[in-house]
């Protein structure tokens, strides 16, 4: 039985969460099909709402962990739980925002069989803004849009066929994707030093820098308000400097500037596996 562990960082999202919790507790029931015990790890970074009210209503397994304030960092929250979630090597991860709505119950299902079929370290997934077509995140590229930055691939165009086929990229969006437990120990998890962006990407790319592989799984349909807590608290804005002096130093030089690549082909790194 695979053992996967659902880690989310919360804070006065008691608006938001019941459409997360309603889908998310669908969602795992559909992973018991496939052979997947999950538990959601929730940490409540001092919530003034009634955040974990909401939380508590999730009907399966669950464990909230309740700190007094919301100073530590995207990264720091993520350590903490994977700490505490005692995942052995054999289990998954799953980064989830808890501003996500899991639109097709099967999505989660389709990213582990994803897994279980390429032996990929990350999977990520096709993401749509709030009740729309339009893609929020199928894959994040890399080129000279943003200065040789990472940025959402296609974000803001509407999702199609193309959309839909599973991919290899660099990285993918930590705000809902798989991670092996073996990978994120062997990297030792998430680089604190990134406050509140670049976390995500800074992790795919250590493993893929450790032979690990980023796949997309494009058949899941998911929706994102997009960093809903930090709209309300925008302390990524307060740090981009640092950010960007910090994964400049870490990564120029040791990428692929791969958006032409995507561009120019369709089944660029479309990832092909048997049935």
């Amino acid at each position: 039985m695979t053992k996967l562990h659902i880690l989310t960082l919360n804070w006065n999202a008691e608006n938001t969460l019941p459409s997360l919790v309603t889908s998310l507790e669908k969602a795992v029931i559909a992973l018991e099909d496939i052979g997947v015990e999950s538990r959601w790890l929730v940490r409540d970074n001092g919530s003034k709402d009634n955040s974990i009210g909401v939380i508590s209503q999730f009907g399966k397994e669950h464990v909230i962990f309740g700190i007094d304030h919301n100073r530590d960092s995207f990264a720091t929250g993520v350590n903490f739980l994977f700490k505490e979630s005692g995942a052995q090597d054999d289990d998954l991860l799953m980064l989830l925002n808890n501003d996500i709505v899991i639109k097709d119950v099967n999505s989660i299902s389709k990213m582990v069989e994803l897994q279980r079929k390429t032996k990929a370290d990350v999977v990520g997934c096709r993401l749509l803004f709030n009740d729309s077509n339009k893609l929020q995140h199928c894959g994040v590229i890399f080129g000279k849009r943003y200065n040789n930055l990472p940025f959402h691939y296609r974000v803001g165009e509407e999702s199609d066929e193309v959309a839909k086929r599973d991919r290899w990229f660099q990285a993918v969006t930590g705000a809902c994707c798989l991670i092996t437990a073996s990978a994120f120990r062997r990297i030792g998890g998430m680089d604190t030093g990134f406050l509140w962006a670049f976390d995500d990407i800074d992790t795919c790319l250590q493993i893929g820098s450790t032979g690990g592989k980023i796949a997309y799984c494009g058949g899941t349909e998911i929706y994102h308000a997009e960093s809903l807590s930090l709209h309300k608290n925008p302390v990524n804005k307060m740090f981009i400097k640092q950010n960007v002096e910090r994964f400049r130093k870490k990564w120029t030089g040791k990428y692929e500037i791969d958006h032409d690549l995507y561009l120019s082909n369709p089944h660029y790194k479309e990832i092909s596996v048997s049935k």
